[in-house]
């Protein structure tokens, strides 16, 4: 099992100072999305339509280009701990061979290819038309957004993660402020409506690369990271080994959550109603715990990169004791929430408030079983067992706990234990990932006593 009783002080402060920036960035980056929809609410329901098709295509994409990130950061993480500058440019250079080489394939299939994917989707010819364009448009935005993930991955292993977050603050009133411009024809600029938004995040997107281009030739000028440009296939080769597990449990996740909401949607409208309202404050919640996961996996990445083994088990047994502590205070947070909404959501049926409490139980301790899952699995990719959570991730979710859900709803179950099956989930995940985590740590403790270098499955970690 694993136990840690305390935690030390200089760990706690050195995670959130790293944590921190990284969880506001993953706030404000939900927020744009949400003030994009509010902005382009006002120009009615075929350009609402049409940029929820859209929106949903781009995210797909930039979600894997962030997955790559995730394994570039790690890569990157232990090229710094090991202290070697030439190495952590040849990586990140990597990472940008890897990152743009994506993009610029999905790039050039939606290019081609994004007209018949967007009117298979949707039979309304406005619609379609409005989606192809912000699309074509946000084409743009790929290429900027991919070159910043690798910059941002870069700054998140250096433990700077204040400057992408000043990145994101330099970005989010410029995609206002474009945007709203550019939609209504402001100031004598053309009135570009749907199209208006994309352009507007386009401008944003350019304006945050060229800051975040810039603090890297800041790096490199002072002598910080060398190497930029450097390529060999070999430190190509590992990041594809560590980028291609955390790319599948991404595609595996989402192609999980949206057969979850397909099936949801097969309940009443006011059942469904109910969980739509449910399921972005469940995902609010981790953010918190994820940003506080990644963080340590930063520290624990540098470890490896130094060949410090020692140190690791007990740090994050620390780590994770804080992450339970987080997980207690998400459930009295659900909890008081949950008393809220009659309030909150008082324009609501009778039917959706009875739904919302009936749930309630299932999201509030929702908290307990994610938050450890969150935790163990980051912790166990950051060691290179990132395979072992596709696999797991396929087994509960794709295999036992969706087809659980779909028989359960074509039985008529009650609603708690339709939407259970989510809890259910974790629950299932809870037991492999603690022994998974709890097994990687002993190897450490043994290696540790015996002076044995042996292979711990992590890659290469000092390279």
């Amino acid at each position: 099992m694993l136990k840690s009783s305390k935690i030390s002080k200089g760990s706690f402060f050195e995670i959130s100072s790293i944590a921190w920036p990284m969880a506001a960035n993953a706030v404000l980056l939900r927020s744009v999305g949400i003030v994009d929809l509010l902005l382009v609410a006002s120009l009615g329901e075929i350009s609402v339509a049409a940029f929820g098709i859209a929106g949903a295509i781009m995210a797909f994409i930039i979600g894997i280009q962030g997955a790559i990130a995730n394994g570039t950061q790690l890569v990157v993480s232990r090229a710094v701990g090991a202290g070697d500058k030439l190495n952590v440019g040849a990586e990140t250079t990597s990472g940008w061979v890897a990152n743009l080489g994506f993009s610029l394939l999905a790039i050039v299939a939606l290019y081609f290819g994004i007209e018949p994917l967007i009117h298979l989707i949707s039979h309304n010819d406005h619609v379609a038309v409005e989606a192809v364009s912000y699309v074509k448009i946000s084409l743009i935005l790929l290429a900027f957004s991919s070159a910043s993930h690798v910059f941002v991955s870069y700054f998140n292993a250096c433990k700077k993660t204040k400057i992408p977050f000043y990145g994101f603050i330099l970005e989010i009133p410029v995609n206002v402020i474009c945007s709203v411009v550019l939609i209504y024809g402001l100031w004598g600029m053309p009135k570009l409506g749907l199209a208006g938004a994309a352009w507007g995040s386009v401008i944003a997107i350019v304006i945050r690369f060229t800051y975040l281009a810039y603090r890297m030739k800041q790096e490199q000028r002072i002598g910080r990271v060398a190497g930029l440009g450097k390529f060999s296939r070999r430190s190509l080769k590992i990041h594809l080994d560590e980028v291609i597990p955390i790319v599948a449990n991404f595609v595996v996740l989402l192609t999980g959550q949206l057969v979850l909401q397909a099936l949801f949607a097969q309940l009443s409208v006011s059942s469904y109603a109910a969980i739509t309202l449910i399921l972005p404050w469940i995902q609010i919640g981790s953010l918190f715990v994820n940003s506080w996961a990644q963080s340590s996996t930063i520290i624990v990445s540098q470890s490896l990169g130094q060949k410090n083994y020692a140190v690791i088990p007990d740090f994050v047994l620390e780590s994770k004791l804080v992450a339970t502590a987080m997980s207690l205070l998400m459930v009295l947070g659900f909890y008081l929430f949950s008393l809220s909404l009659p309030y909150l959501y008082g324009n609501l049926s009778a039917e959706t408030i009875a739904a919302l409490a009936m749930i309630a139980p299932c999201y509030i301790f929702i908290p307990i079983f994610r938050t450890n899952n969150m935790f163990c699995g980051n912790m166990i990719r950051a060691m290179g067992e990132s395979y072992l959570i596709v696999r797991i991730n396929i087994i509960t979710l794709l295999c036992i706990s969706i087809p659980l859900c779909a028989l359960l709803i074509y039985l008529g179950a009650p609603l708690f234990m339709v939407f259970g099956i989510i809890i259910f989930d974790e629950m299932l995940k809870f037991y492999f990932f603690q022994r998974t985590l709890t097994n990687k740590l002993n190897k450490y403790r043994a290696m540790n006593a015996n002076s044995d270098p042996v292979s711990l499955g992590c890659g290469q970690p000092g390279s």
